[in-house]
């Protein structure tokens, strides 16, 4: 996935946690035709932002990447 890609998905689950965290479970209606709504558990959403927080630090076309440079040793024969 591209960097656009994968920060728009994590703008989307830190919404998701937010609301979550707002209220787990709600309920529409009263009396009989009252409906009981539960949102995504939060575990599951905080382990995908973590996912995609690490997906970000890795993606090639991250501008804020920091570019590891490699050492090399070199011994003569």
């Amino acid at each position: 996935m591209s960097y656009l890609d994968l920060t728009g998905r994590l703008a989307k689950y830190l919404e998701a946690e937010a609301a979550v965290l707002k209220s787990q479970e709600y309920t529409i209606g009263q009396g009989q035709s009252a409906r009981r709504l539960r949102r995504a558990d939060l575990a599951e959403i905080r382990a995908e932002i973590k996912s995609l927080q690490d997906q970000i630090d890795n993606c090639v076309d991250n501008p804020n990447r920091v570019k590891r440079r490699g050492v090399f040793y070199l011994r003569p024969y």
